[in-house]
């Protein structure tokens, strides 16, 4: 019943990545966290997987807007960028909020749910401020 269990959460976890990169081009961290899924499916490893590139898109936002901070070299285009990751921060910890809201219900697989969906908010952030730094270099 257990491995059962867990073949569904990581078959949902696919069935989610695959969706997702239909429309998308992947990155080095989907790809990571894509084969760390495929190692083992206890809900322990899949939920390690999950934090682990969380924090990877984490970091990678950071470091991607710090680099469009420098490549911005008006005073007033980095305060209105500031403002803008401001704001994002406040929409980022609303739809968290919400997330655990939604997905507070008994099972892994809302949980993985809840964590995909964290994930997700920050790796689009993350390409969005990639693609604004992208278009500067290339203007």
């Amino acid at each position: 019943m257990i491995i059962m269990r867990n073949i569904c959460l990581v078959l949902l976890v696919c069935t989610f990545f695959h969706s997702q990169a239909q429309t998308r081009k992947e990155d080095h961290i989907d790809e990571d966290y894509r084969k760390c899924l495929a190692k083992d499916t206890s809900y322990a490893n899949l939920s390690n997987c999950a934090f682990v590139a969380f924090a990877q898109w984490d970091k990678e936002m950071d470091k991607t807007y710090k680099k469009l901070m420098k490549a911005t070299k008006k005073v007033k285009d980095q305060n209105a960028l500031a403002q803008s990751q401001k704001a994002w921060i406040a929409y980022k910890n609303a739809e968290f909020n919400s997330f655990n809201n939604m997905y507070n219900l008994p099972g892994n697989k809302w949980s993985m749910l809840r964590l995909d969906s964290r994930i997700e908010i920050v790796r689009a952030r993350t390409l969005q401020l990639r693609s604004y730094l992208e278009s500067l270099h290339g203007h």
